[in-house]
């Protein structure tokens, strides 16, 4: 009788979770069945082949892990019942046939319903923003295929040349149609990764890189401006401007970070927290105007520190919210009379700009606004503002002019 045992693999990059599989042994033949989870090396227990849930663990980690557990023991059930089927009609098999039958269970025809299974699998770990993105996609490819779906052996780069043609009639930029080209080949390479057919190399067609943009960040001037504006009579303003100054104290945290804040990630005078981007831990010291905003808030009956969430709010209800809060700081903006178009984001790329401006060292920089390295900080800032350079052309301009008047 075939056995099922499950594996963990470590990265090779540094700091980044390790894939969960399962080996199918069976007569001296063994393959492998990708499970798509993946935990960090604490979080392995390889004597027992089981998943460790730490009790210092935050509860979004808990509840990820505790997931990872019950999909786990449903996969292994799944390939268990494959197995019991297989000995019961007496017939020769293979590891091979274990693994075909499974992936048959699985009902995977082409790209749509696997990315449809993929956005299940990473809705249920939590993987918000790769669920936003992925579900962009797959929306924008139905459109493209009439709500068809697409065979693996179609999905050839003529097809996704024609996607891209598609997009790019439809109006969208460089950055937009290579946004749905990344997010579609990492699709892709989740069902290379499960040993699924896939043409080769069907991208190498499309553009897929990021344009840089030109990213406006506001100065001092403007940060007083918005900290000082009455708002009195506009309550729904206000909270939205003491969102912006409370990211903006804080080193440009980001919304998402800031609206999952826990009261008890303040402590002694320092909000420590991990950002949900790249899970590194910031410690963030609350200076007393950061104190006087928080305190500004009031009380509130969660969890949470500041009133943004509520403990039972859904993905839905954290997505209104941040629409509704940007959409606010942005009518103060027009209030204002700012050419700047005010977002959260802006109290970010104010902070670090500021800094730079004020000589902060980049590696201070890099650490206070959580990038991996300083090369990722420098990219950052060259995409702020273009102001020096812009003073650069102003200033030859006026040397043509001066010397034009000499002659």
């Amino acid at each position: 009788m075939a056995t099922i045992k499950l594996k963990y693999r470590s990265s090779s990059v540094k700091g980044k979770d390790g894939s969960l599989f399962f080996q199918i042994i069976h007569q001296r033949q063994v393959r492998q069945v990708s499970t798509c989870l993946h935990v960090s090396d604490e979080e392995w227990n390889a004597e027992y082949a089981s998943i460790i849930i730490s009790p210092a663990a935050c509860i979004d980690r808990k509840k990820y892990l505790l997931s990872v557990k019950v999909s786990l023991a449903e996969s292994q059930e799944k390939l268990q019942s494959i197995i019991s089927e297989l000995d019961i009609k007496r017939m020769p098999y293979t590891a091979c046939d274990i693994v075909k039958a499974y992936k048959a269970s699985l009902e995977i025809t082409g790209i749509v319903s696997f990315a449809r299974r993929l956005i299940e699998e990473m809705t249920i770990i939590g993987k918000r923003s790769m669920v936003k993105r992925f579900e962009a996609t797959l929306n924008s490819l139905l459109r493209y295929t009439d709500g068809c779906e697409v065979a693996w052996r179609n999905l050839t780069s003529t097809f996704v040349l024609g996607y891209e043609e598609f997009l790019i009639k439809r109006g969208l930029c460089r950055n937009s149609t290579s946004f749905y080209m990344r997010n579609l080949r990492a699709i892709v390479n989740r069902a290379v990764e499960q040993d699924y057919e896939v043409p080769r190399n069907p991208f190498r067609h499309v553009y897929m890189g990021v344009d840089k943009t030109v990213k406006r960040a506001v100065g001092l001037n403007v940060i007083r401006r918005i900290r000082d504006i009455d708002l009195t009579r506009h309550p729904s303003l206000d909270f939205a401007r003491k969102v912006f100054m409370f990211a903006f104290y804080t080193r440009g945290m980001s919304f998402v970070d800031i609206a999952f804040l826990k009261k008890s990630d303040l402590n002694n005078g320092v909000i420590t927290y991990s950002r949900r981007k790249t899970r590194q831990q910031l410690t963030v010291k609350v200076e007393p105007e950061t104190r006087k905003l928080i305190d500004s808030f009031g009380k509130n009956e969660s969890s949470y520190l500041l009133p943004i969430l509520t403990d039972n709010m859904d993905d839905k209800q954290y997505e209104n919210t941040y629409c509704r809060i940007n959409r606010n700081i942005q009518k103060v903006g027009k209030m204002l009379g700012l050419e700047t178009k005010l977002t959260l984001y802006v109290a970010r790329h104010a902070w670090a700009s500021i800094a730079h401006a004020n000589n902060v060292a980049l590696s201070t920089i890099c650490k206070a606004m959580g990038h991996d390295s300083e090369k990722t900080t420098i990219i950052y800032l060259q995409s702020l503002d273009t102001a020096s350079v812009d003073r650069a052309n102003s200033s030859i301009i006026r040397m043509i002019d001066s010397r034009s008047r000499k002659r």
